[in-house]
């Protein structure tokens, strides 16, 4: 069971980041406020796809769980698939956790930049689902 978010980017105004507005649908018409997202304690993976309404193309994400020992290494980095989209794993035996998330991005086309998220978070404290 997984949960998913969408996710529309845009350059921010000083050009250097995504700026990034979360979804409940693909379409980009149930925004999700804020960047702090739940899940259900048992959904096992969090799931971010393109929006249709995206000016940037999702290429990959980064993530820790917050309170844990900082560093970097193959099992807290994602690549997205050729749908653009991405899989962050999440704990399912109960304990709940918060997941800081970097999102990256590219200019569509012929690669200009490449434009890191604000860091939304994770959390997987939903109620149960069957």
């Amino acid at each position: 069971m997984s949960n998913t978010f969408y996710v529309a980017a845009e350059i921010s105004s000083d050009g250097n980041f995504a700026d990034c507005t979360y979804y409940a649908d693909r379409e980009g018409t149930q925004p999700i406020e804020g960047s702090t997202l739940h899940i259900p304690r048992n959904a096992g993976v969090c799931i971010f796809e393109q929006a249709d309404t995206t000016s940037l193309l999702l290429i990959g994400a980064t993530f820790k769980t917050i309170g844990s020992v900082p560093g970097m290494n193959v099992s807290n980095f994602t690549p997205a698939d050729d749908e653009n989209v991405i899989s962050v794993a999440m704990p399912t035996n109960g304990t709940v956790i918060t997941k800081g998330i970097v999102l990256l991005f590219s200019t569509p086309g012929t690669v200009q930049n490449l434009y890191p998220s604000s860091d939304p978070q994770v959390l997987n404290d939903g109620p149960l689902t069957c």
